[in-house]
């Protein structure tokens, strides 16, 4: 399926693709690079970019506006459309100190904190536009901030200073449902289990309560969610930078302390290119999975657009 993201089409978005939602005719996708969200809209044999929209101007304030090159970069790694709302997510992840004129086989030691990565917004939508002044965003810090109601979690607290890629917090998949708000883990990973967080917020999107959920994916880790009616669909990865084996699976949640075992439902062939990005998307009368690469093929992108792939499964 072809997108075709016209003036927004920048090596950024192009090439880091991380998250896509649909909703009412229009695609929303995000990267994990840069401050902005694309929304596209259908158009016959594929979609064209509607607007893109900058975190700066819905969002004031927000840590690491204007440093650097368009600012520090949000890490959003997940998007979804419910509620009558636009709902975006970062990784919440800490990182390795590195340097693009670091030699490519020098390892720091420091690692950074990024408070721009530790965004979770709701941004209403008005005849399907983000409403300016309507956006609320949880807290960045605090007992009732993501992060700041795991600290005392048997599980997930010895793994909270860690960096990405290297079994700290990774936030990289997100499910929102009518009193839920369900984070995929990238990391960490425990023994052989993959994490969903369930999130239970108040209108001010604090974090009220929060329970585990543990599944037994191959002994990969979370790279998005998508909801398709009570299942969850799943792409599975490895938590590093390896560049595969990637998994489809279809997951019908339970509410148990127990690992469960989600269906496997495809492998994606060895290649160069990394399934990052999922959600459900009818074509032509028939149910199926958009899916988006970060790290794409060359042959994906042509000019301005980026060919997509539509898998049809219900």
């Amino acid at each position: 399926m072809r997108l075709d993201y016209a003036e927004a089409a920048t090596e950024d978005v192009l090439h880091n693709l991380s998250g896509v939602a649909a909703g009412g005719g229009l695609l929303w996708t995000v990267s994990d690079e840069g401050r902005t969200f694309e929304c596209l809209e259908a158009r016959e044999g594929g979609y064209t970019l509607a607007r893109q929209y900058r975190i700066d101007e819905l969002i004031a304030s927000w840590p690491g506006a204007g440093a650097g090159k368009g600012g520090a970069e949000l890490d959003l790694e997940a998007v979804d459309v419910a509620q009558g709302a636009l709902w975006l997510c970062g990784s919440h992840c800490h990182v390795r100190l590195a340097s693009e004129d670091d030699d490519r086989d020098q390892l720091r030691a420091e690692i950074r904190h990024r408070p721009s990565r530790h965004l979770l917004a709701r941004i209403a939508l008005k005849n399907d536009a983000p409403s300016l002044g309507k956006v609320k965003t949880a807290p960045r810090k605090g007992p009732c901030s993501i992060r700041g109601i795991l600290t005392s979690d048997p599980y997930l607290q010895p793994f909270l200073d860690l960096p990405s890629k290297e079994n700290g917090l990774d936030i990289e998949g997100m499910v929102v449902t009518k009193d839920e708000v369900l984070l995929g883990l990238r990391g960490p990973r425990l023994d052989n289990s993959a994490v969903v967080v369930h999130l239970r917020l108040n209108k001010d999107l604090e974090v009220k309560s929060y329970r585990l959920s543990f599944l037994d994916l191959g002994s990969l880790a979370i790279r998005d969610l998508s909801p398709n009616g009570s299942a969850i669909f799943i792409i599975a990865g490895p938590m590093g930078d390896a560049m595969g084996p990637f998994c489809l699976y279809r997951w019908e949640p339970e509410v148990t302390p127990l690992i469960q075992h989600p269906e496997k439902l495809y492998t994606w062939p060895a290649g160069s290119e990394k399934p990052e990005g999922l959600c459900f998307l009818g074509r032509n009368g028939k149910p199926g999975h958009l899916i988006v690469y970060d790290r794409p093929d060359p042959s994906r992108i042509d000019g301005n657009a980026y060919q997509a792939d539509w898998m049809a499964i219900d």
